[in-house]
């Protein structure tokens, strides 16, 4: 039993319950270097990449664009070019992503090029979310219902909105305990910074995106944790691991999005 995996199960049922792996961000201090942030989705109008550069952990959190690159993502041959929509953003909607299908994004910035390629798995979506308290907790939380397909490696990262405003924890699962399983799964949180409007209240509108990844942009969101908690960790934990070739931080992905939003009572 890995101690940082996403979901620990009860096999003897059929509706299995797991709790989600919040990681909170913490980032080296390091020289400033390039990080890359792309996407290509099953969604009309959502491919984009951003490209920005790293900071210092004392150092403010702007992180002005950076312009000036020439940004493509190639498909069995055919090469969509993105323009620069914004100060270090790059994004069309000529492209939609297709399940099965290998994604190759390529960046050339001043001397340097930056390359990555992503996979997008096939689209596995909720059956159903509702809110309830928490364990030992009157705080609410959301459950998340889905059933995992069989025989095949699957990748989960669930965003939640709650009014509009995103969660900033991240949660992330696999299903190396649950193929083909059908899972219950509440993302629970800590609420760490006593925000209010983080709570769930009876009234919120919440809206959960459950996105399939690879593997390899699952390592990435995994890695985020690694040497963040725990005695025996270092005080600077390791940048997060990126599937981009070229010296760059970030990841890329194409990735499959469904999505469900509820009223809580």
């Amino acid at each position: 039993m890995r101690m940082r995996s996403v979901f620990f199960f009860s096999l003897i049922i059929l509706l299995l319950s797991s709790c989600q792996k919040v990681i909170d961000v913490n980032l080296n201090s390091t020289a400033a270097e390039y990080v890359i942030v792309g996407k290509v989705t099953d969604q009309p109008g959502t491919c984009q990449v951003s490209i920005t550069r790293s900071k210092n952990f004392n150092d403010d959190n702007q992180f002005p664009g950076i312009s000036g690159a020439a940004v493509t993502i190639e498909n069995n041959g055919v090469v969509t070019s993105l323009p620069e929509t914004d100060s270090g953003v790059y994004s069309t909607g000529n492209l939609v992503g297709q399940p099965g299908e290998t994604y190759i994004l390529t960046i050339h910035l001043e001397k340097t090029t930056f390359t990555a390629a992503s996979t997008m798995p096939q689209p596995v979506g909720p059956d159903s979310i509702y809110v309830s308290p928490g364990r030992l907790t009157t705080k609410k939380y959301v459950t998340v219902i889905y059933r995992d397909p069989p025989g095949i490696a699957n990748y989960y990262h669930f965003i939640q909105y709650v009014n509009g405003k995103k969660e900033p924890s991240i949660f992330v699962s696999d299903d190396e305990f649950t193929d083909g399983q059908t899972v219950k799964s509440q993302l629970d949180f800590n609420n760490d910074t006593n925000d209010a409007a983080r709570d769930i209240k009876s009234g919120d509108s919440v809206r959960i995106d459950m996105i399939c990844n690879d593997a390899a942009v699952y390592k990435y969101w995994y890695s985020l944790n690694d040497g963040a908690t725990g005695a025996s960790q270092s005080a600077s934990p390791a940048n997060p691991v990126t599937n981009i070739s070229g010296g760059a931080l970030g990841y890329f992905t194409a990735q499959t999005v469904r999505s469900m939003s509820i009223k809580v009572n």
